[in-house]
């Protein structure tokens, strides 16, 4: 599959095939979104690379409840902040995030990768990757398919 061009800024042509990864980082760009926190690694890319072509800030921490909290600190901002977390473990390090964000109304968006739907069974889960949507339930105002955990 052809991916956006590698030129900062430059928008994909009509042609440009884009995937589902850089689908996000246009609708977060297209929602004025500046700064991203988080963890960058298995099947949440390998580099903010896609997020700095689009002119966002990408702040990296070492741990995904760091990232969380740096986020969760969205509150005096009338847009939400995004969390990017690894899947799995990595992934369960934001929701004590996303629980003090959703009684507080701190906007807030948890964004985590996820393994290939049609080789993973999500209620039993997979090498270090499990059902996202259903363990965010409790934390969230809403929740999406397993891509993406939003708090607002």
């Amino acid at each position: 599959m052809t991916t956006v061009s590698e030129s900062p800024g430059k928008a994909p042509d009509s042609t440009t095939l884009i995937d589902g990864f850089h689908l996000v980082v246009d609708a977060l760009k297209a929602n004025d979104t500046d700064t991203i926190y988080g963890i960058v690694g298995i099947r949440s890319r390998t580099s903010p690379a896609p997020f700095r072509r689009r002119e966002i800030r990408y702040i990296g921490f070492r741990q995904e409840t760091s990232a969380g909290n740096a986020a969760a600190a969205g509150f005096p901002l009338e847009r939400p902040r995004v969390c990017l977390t690894t899947p799995g473990p990595g992934f369960l390090n934001g929701p004590p995030a996303l629980a003090n964000t959703t009684p507080n109304c701190f906007p807030m968006i948890q964004i985590s990768g996820s393994s290939n739907q049609a080789m993973v069974d999500l209620q039993r889960g997979d090498y270090q990757d499990l059902d996202h949507l259903n363990a965010a339930r409790p934390f969230a105002k809403a929740g999406y398919g397993t891509l993406a955990h939003i708090t607002s």
